[in-house]
């Protein structure tokens, strides 16, 4: 764009997993209890556990939604009050994208884009976790064959500087996280990525910043190697049901869920910010000092009510903390707000050296076409849009020496 003196670099870019993802690589012994493909009732279907997987409507992603097919839903534009569905409009084949599946057709899509480079997450990927968070030892089968997929088609850093792919990391076993991080790192990852939200543990969930996951804490902090918190399914649902609907409606139940407004507002930023909570407030960053995370596709507007009940609770119990949990905050923790956003008010929340650029592209939730995210930051001068756009994340994907 004429505003643009340089190319910039997307951090919140996606593919669209190939069917064979999590299959080319597990083990057969576990091949069962993790990822299988099945035809049922003459459509193919993704088996995670034994059972369908609906995270995804279409785990095969053909057809697919149009890029930003969705931004006047997320901007709150809906002015026609139309459902989703509506909104996503004509549907395309996948095969007229090679670039969403093809690392090849990928840099020659972002040279089209005017984009130096991009992060690459999974789209499929982050809601795994969840499907299979009783089942440790099939949990870290999947993702570890997961990884091994990604850097055969994508590449963790190919030495070109335009993809760096993000192989995905599961905290449940601790020896195995720590191992499959040692692994992804002497491959040569320069950005590794999790779903926010507590740890699966049994029945029930703990805080990743409890101690026992200091083995992959320790791993982060020698590397330099930053850790993305990217949205997925993240066991958030049990605050839903704290709100439960009750009895079905036709014995006079509550439709509170109805359109999943009431999640929705309420607690859609839950899994982020108590995350990031859990980080400050049991001490991981005060353990481990040059461990850098970032926050992907959860957008920013939680951030000043944390730094202010952060400020608050450090105010009354200081002592509870190593150091200042907002001066940590903002020298550790890197974000990338929503397009939608109040650019203006995190720029003095978050500070103009840890926002970053992301364009979800190719979703249908993201921008259409990358670079117009200049135009959500129109009071920024340029030597703050290109910190924004281009040389933040730089920074982030550089390893920072201890």
């Amino acid at each position: 764009m004429a505003e643009l003196d340089f190319r910039p670099f997307d951090a919140d870019n996606h593919y669209y997993e190939a069917p064979d993802a999590f299959t080319r690589h597990i083990d057969p012994k576990m091949a069962k209890r993790a990822m299988q493909w099945a035809d049922i009732d003459g459509k193919r279907r993704l088996l995670v556990g034994g059972k369908v997987n609906k995270f995804i409507p279409n785990p095969l992603f053909d057809p697919i939604a149009k890029p930003g097919s969705l931004e006047d839903y997320f901007r709150g534009r809906n002015t026609k009050g139309q459902d989703l569905a509506t909104m996503f409009g004509d549907l395309d084949p996948l095969g007229d994208h090679p670039g969403y599946q093809n690392r090849d057709a990928r840099v020659r899509l972002l040279d089209e884009q005017g984009l130096e480079g991009a992060l690459l997450f999974p789209t499929l990927g982050v809601g795994m976790q969840e499907a299979l968070r009783r089942d440790p030892e099939a949990l870290h089968a999947a993702f570890d064959a997961f990884n091994r997929w990604l850097d055969d088609d994508w590449g963790y850093d190919r030495g070109d500087g335009r993809l760096y792919a993000a192989p995905m990391i599961a905290f449940t076993d601790v020896d195995r996280a720590a191992a499959e991080v040692t692994r992804v790192l002497e491959a040569g990852a320069k950005v590794l990525v999790t779903v926010p939200g507590p740890i699966p543990e049994g029945d029930g969930f703990v805080s990743p910043g409890h101690p026992k996951f200091d083995p992959v804490w320790s791993l982060l902090h020698d590397s330099g190697v930053v850790l993305v918190f990217h949205a997925g399914l993240s066991g958030i649902a049990g605050y839903g049901r704290l709100w439960g609907t009750g009895a079905p409606k036709a014995a006079g139940g509550f439709e509170g869920f109805k359109h999943a407004t009431f999640p929705m507002v309420a607690f859609q930023d839950r899994a982020i910010s108590d995350t990031l909570c859990a980080l400050l407030c049991h001490g991981v960053f005060d353990r481990y000092p040059n461990v850098r995370v970032a926050s992907i596709e959860n957008g920013a507007m939680w951030v000043p009510d944390l730094l202010r009940n952060l400020k608050d609770g450090y105010g009354k119990m200081p002592f509870t903390f190593g150091t200042d949990p907002v001066e940590r905050f903002r020298s550790n923790v890197w974000v990338a707000p929503y397009y939608e956003d109040d650019m203006d008010v995190l720029r003095d929340a978050v500070g103009i050296d840890h926002l970053l650029f992301g364009s979800d592209f190719p979703h249908a939730e993201g921008l259409p076409d990358p670079l117009l995210y200049v135009k959500d930051i129109p009071t920024y001068d340029a030597d703050e849009t290109r910190k924004v756009m281009h040389d933040n994340v730089h920074d982030l994907i550089t390893p920072r020496p201890t």
